[in-house]
């Protein structure tokens, strides 16, 4: 890289150093800081008490595997949704496909608030969806989705599920339009073309928009603490309890490094299985 392209990168890489690196790395060293007995400052010197904790505290153990899975399933039912809908997107044409990308995007410029919040009275005792279950006689009580896991997990899919489908829409998009009739001609069913032919094809959107659901998912908190109810802890609503309530700043650093870990974990396992589908032959 030449002098001159190096001083034009420069105040973007300054810039990224202050809001970026320099936040990250306070967060870090907090979170081998321990808060005083008694007291809100921090005491002197570092430890991995805070890691230990975490560790050893059957809670937070329970409330990090629940976070797991709540993330994992939120992502496996934004994939099954998501696949009908990228591929009759992906079909679309002119100004029909362009409203239904601009569809995909409201909830992403929206920002998480306003969508759990219509998630609220969607799923109250007195919400939409249990009125339309009890005008069909399906049920005679509501049935409760606020404060439990499946309500939770709910809000996750309706959040995030723009997160799988851009990436199938772009796989999707990508293929050749006559390999699925190919296919077709040669006998195979509907079934066996999309797990033999198109599956395989847009594996990489399927990881990339799996990635990007896991990670949003595992940090979510606007979702969990609304729609929870303050009933289900996951480990984006106890970083900010321990922070705002508790105030005990080292453990939420410890947790949120703990995050930050794990995201880059999923990032690293999807670059991965990336880049061993494209040495994949053809």
């Amino acid at each position: 890289m030449n002098k001159r392209a190096l001083m034009l990168l420069m105040p973007a890489l300054i810039l990224s150093g202050i809001v970026f690196l320099l936040p990250f790395l306070w967060l870090f060293v907090t979170s081998f800081r321990v808060q005083g007995e008694g007291s809100l400052l921090m005491a002197e010197g570092f430890s991995a008490a805070n890691y230990a904790r975490l560790v050893s505290d059957t809670y937070f153990a329970e409330v990090f595997f629940r976070t797991i899975w709540m993330s994992a399933a939120a992502t496996a039912i934004s994939l099954v949704i998501a696949l009908p809908m990228a591929r009759q997107i992906a079909v679309s044409a002119g100004r029909a496909k362009g409203l239904l990308l601009a569809l995909i995007l409201v909830p992403l410029v929206s920002g998480a608030l306003l969508p759990t919040l219509g998630m609220l009275h969607l799923l109250g005792p007195l919400g939409v969806i249990n009125s339309i279950l009890k005008d069909l006689g399906l049920i005679t009580r509501s049935v409760k989705f606020l404060g439990t896991v499946p309500g939770v997990i709910i809000g996750l899919v309706q959040a995030f599920l723009p997160l799988m489908l851009l990436p199938l829409v772009n796989a999707l998009s990508r293929l050749p339009k006559d390999v699925e009739a190919a296919a077709e001609t040669l006998g195979a069913p509907t079934f066996i073309v999309w797990r033999r032919v198109i599956l395989p094809l847009i594996a990489p959107g399927i990881i990339a928009g799996s990635v990007l659901v896991f990670c949003a998912s595992l940090t979510s908190f606007v979702t969990p603490q609304i729609l929870g109810q303050g009933k289900i802890a996951t480990f984006g609503t106890m970083a900010y309890q321990q922070a705002s309530l508790v105030l005990d700043w080292p453990f939420a650093s410890a947790i949120a490094v703990v995050m930050l870990a794990i995201l880059a974990l999923g990032l690293a396992i999807g670059s991965f299985a990336s880049k061993l589908l494209a040495r994949r032959p053809a």
